[in-house]
């Protein structure tokens, strides 16, 4: 009988670990293509995704990735390729891939730079769940939505209910040619909540959301949130429309936090800086706002939705001052933008997956609070409005912003009046700065994602009821 040969077992077809020794013969593959800078960044993980209207499921799924990256840089050109097997020869290949669209894109590069080297450290870093998502079925997590969705029904005019639930574990590794290794250990949830109240003919509705970076505790912390929606969106049946003009305004914790992202923490972001996109190009080091104006973006607090321990090239997060005394003294960077402006990175590089490449980004952004209670403000105003939350708006590269209210109240003579629809205000984000005249001691973190060239990175934004004066309100 004919002896069968066992077949040569091919190493570089077997699966690694991911372990810093593993991954080592990257720093070669880098020296032998010409490399100067290469970031690997390895993921896998489960996602869970739940959508609800009127307490029957429009859709539901659950999936599991994995999936890796490598971004290499050489002579002012970068290279991004994407793999999913997790071997020898199929990192090797993928490492080629980048490295190949690096050199050609440095054909076409407008300059020449330097990646400043980060740490060569070994960090391993698991993000805490006192009950792990996984622990807990799909039946379960759809129970307690629908108990959610079941507790909105506070009262008879309420006519319809949005739900729409997202949660995730993963794993991160990043790995790059300074010998630095990573190993994150990420959850964490977010769920939204949307009520509609109807009443003789009038229909009106209030938007919420909920999350945190954990497990299944954020979702049973929540519960609420149903019923906080239908009290607003009845509420709301009983008010006027906003009338436009000038007026003295507060703004409310959340909808501070709205303007602080998203009309000044984009300008601050160092690649429109550099590309000549922001407002704030030439305002290093100047005067843009009231001395009690202090803008901090924080990766490093823990209990909040941009957490972000390390970011996706391998600096740490930390508390970065944008704004002190209303004074512009930072930006927000990366690693490219750094070493273009000679500064050190800020931990901002974050990616939405291993498909994109890291971009500045924030992270937790917010106005520092002050000393000033919400009451002491409310009397200052004689004629103005409270604004509570948002719905929507926009922001240009030239500063102009406007965003709608969820919600209003009016203020005459120091005291809060009627409630306000269909209100939004609008100006120019320097100027606004220079008009903040009260800060409250007491401020708030709301949970959320953000977009940028179509990217989607978890954030938080948010910050103290700040007053305003003179701003420039829409209505009917």
């Amino acid at each position: 009988m004919e002896e069968v040969k066992k077949p040569k077992r091919n190493d570089n077809m077997e699966q690694i670990s991911l372990e810093p020794n593993d991954l080592s013969f990257l720093r070669d593959l880098a020296n032998n293509q010409g490399i100067q800078y290469f970031n690997a960044r390895f993921t896998s993980g489960q996602t869970t995704l739940f959508s609800l209207l009127d307490g029957i499921s429009k859709s539901s799924s659950s999936g599991i990735g994995k999936g890796f990256s490598i971004q290499a840089y050489t002579r002012g050109g970068w290279g991004l390729a994407v793999g999913k097997d997790f071997t020898k020869a199929s990192i090797e290949s993928i490492f080629i891939k980048a490295s190949k669209l690096a050199k050609f894109s440095s054909k076409f590069s407008k300059g020449n730079y330097v990646i400043n080297p980060t740490s060569n450290s070994k960090i391993y870093h698991e993000i805490k769940q006192k009950i792990p998502l996984l622990s807990i079925s799909l039946d379960e997590k759809m129970k307690l939505l629908l108990d959610i969705e079941k507790n909105a029904h506070i009262d008879s005019r309420i006519v319809s209910t949005l739900i729409n639930y997202s949660d995730g574990e993963s794993e991160k590794i990043t790995f790059n040619n300074f010998d630095q290794f990573i190993r994150r250990k990420e959850s964490g949830l977010l769920l939204n909540m949307q009520a509609i109240a109807k009443q003789n003919g009038k229909q009106e509705g209030y938007f919420l959301n909920k999350g945190g970076l954990g497990g299944y505790e954020i979702l049973q912390k929540s519960q609420n949130i149903g019923i906080e929606a239908a009290k607003n969106a009845l509420e709301l049946l009983g008010s006027k429309p906003a009338k436009p003009g000038k007026f003295d305004i507060i703004m409310d914790p959340s909808l501070s936090g709205t303007f602080v992202h998203e009309a000044f923490g984009h300008a601050a972001e160092a690649d429109g800086v550099i590309a000549g996109e922001s407002i704030l190009a030439d305002k290093m080091n100047k005067k843009i706002g009231k001395d009690i104006v202090t803008i901090i973006d924080d990766g490093s607090i823990e209990d909040q939705f941009g957490f972000t321990p390390y970011d996706d090239e391998g600096t740490k997060g930390q508390k970065n001052v944008i704004v002190k005394d209303g004074v512009l003294v930072g930006f927000m960077h990366n690693l490219e933008t750094a070493s273009k402006m000679g500064v050190k990175p800020t931990g901002n590089a974050r990616a939405m997956n291993i498909s994109s490449s890291p971009l500045v980004r924030m992270t937790n952004i917010y106005l520092e609070p002050g000393n000033a209670t919400l009451e002491e403000m409310i009397q200052e105003v004689k004629n103005g409005l409270l604004c509570v939350g948002w719905t929507y708006g926009y922001c240009e590269i030239t500063g102009q912003f406007m965003f709608k209210m969820a919600k209003a109240y009016l203020i005459e003579n120091g005291e809060k009046t009627q409630v306000i629809k269909d209100a939004a205000i609008s100006g120019l984000t320097l100027s606004v700065l220079k008009r903040i005249k009260m800060l409250s001691k007491d401020y708030e973190m709301d949970p959320g994602h953000c977009g940028k060239e179509g990217q989607s990175v978890s954030v938080g934004s948010g910050g103290p009821y700040t007053l305003i004066k003179d701003m420039v309100i829409g209505g009917q």
